[in-house]
């Protein structure tokens, strides 16, 4: 690993953590424990570039706008997004609650897409939030499906007692194919994700729907989850998989 990539990714990853807000290089130095020196340089080569802009006084820094432009032009030409938008439209009209779609990120789903429910009120995780593994039912099927090397690397992490709860949830899941979770994101709310899958049979990413559990009985969440599955095989089937 090259070091002065390293450690410029630790300070662009705790600028990041509060990106509308200037820190002094002293608060970098606090939260990064590297040399002002190198924190000096570091910020220096990326203002040069925009990923970094100064406050008025000049001597504070937060992320440039830059990283929105990168952003937004990987979210506009992610292939698989503008492929899943108008099914997850439809999916959100049919079952008339928010939709997701989510990608896999080594241990973790980053969200790239998002329909805002019809009703009033709604559930609402943003856009390129990312969530680490297994919390909730996108990265359940992620996991689930996966490559058991991927598995086992992260399985063997856990405790043993949750790595035998979790490899129990992970068979029960890919057996049916989907995956429910209850509050385990936010409280109070029901998810239901079901994997897509790549012409090379690979679990690329999930589409989920979240809806409140006061508002969901048994036969509205077999009906959702349905719709979620229905929608996740002709996503999968247009990105070529057979």
């Amino acid at each position: 690993m090259i070091q002065s990539i390293e450690r410029a990714m630790v300070v662009i990853n705790m600028l990041a953590r509060h990106p509308k807000r200037f820190f002094s290089v002293q608060e970098i130095f606090n939260e990064t424990d590297l040399p002002t020196s190198t924190i000096y340089r570091i910020l220096y080569t990326l203002e040069n570039f925009d990923l970094v802009e100064r406050n008025d006084n000049k001597k504070e820094f937060r992320l440039g706008y830059t990283w929105l432009q990168l952003g937004m032009k990987m979210y506009h030409e992610t292939d698989i997004r503008e492929k899943a938008h108008p099914l997850l439209e439809n999916l959100a009209y049919n079952v008339r609650e928010t939709i997701y779609l989510s990608i896999a990120k080594q241990f973790a789903s980053i969200i790239i897409d998002r329909i805002d429910s019809p009703k009033n009120v709604r559930i609402i995780d943003m856009i390129g939030e990312k969530i680490p593994y297994p919390i909730g039912a996108p990265n359940k099927v992620l996991l689930a499906f996966s490559r058991s090397e991927l598995q086992q690397q992260f399985l063997k992490q856990l405790e043993e007692q949750e790595k035998e709860e979790l490899i129990e949830k992970l068979n029960g899941v890919r057996e049916k194919g989907f995956a429910i979770s209850f509050g385990e994101k936010t409280k109070g709310t029901v998810s239901i994700a079901a994997p897509i899958f790549d012409s090379n049979k690979q679990p690329i990413a999930a589409i989920s729907a979240e809806c409140f559990e006061y508002d969901t009985d048994a036969e509205k969440l077999e009906s959702i989850t349905k719709e979620v599955i229905k929608t996740a095989q002709q996503l999968s089937f247009e990105l070529g998989y057979i």
